[in-house]
């Protein structure tokens, strides 16, 4: 999981999310800083978003 240079897919923010812990198991989600978004991990990356982008121009 690599949550250096990770962009919240819902605001954009760059500031490092936190992990999502459930009765301190860790859920492999991360938690935005700002908007307080909770999503998998690889959406927060942004050669995962560029191709969802992609992905939708074609269809």
């Amino acid at each position: 999981m690599q949550r250096a240079g990770a962009v919240c897919p819902e605001c954009g923010s760059t500031k490092t999310p936190r992990k999502e812990k459930i009765m301190g198991q860790d859920t492999q989600d991360l938690i935005c800083a700002d908007c307080r978004h909770v999503g998998w991990w690889a959406s927060f990356q942004p050669k995962n978003q560029k191709e969802k982008e992609v992905n939708k121009g074609e269809s």
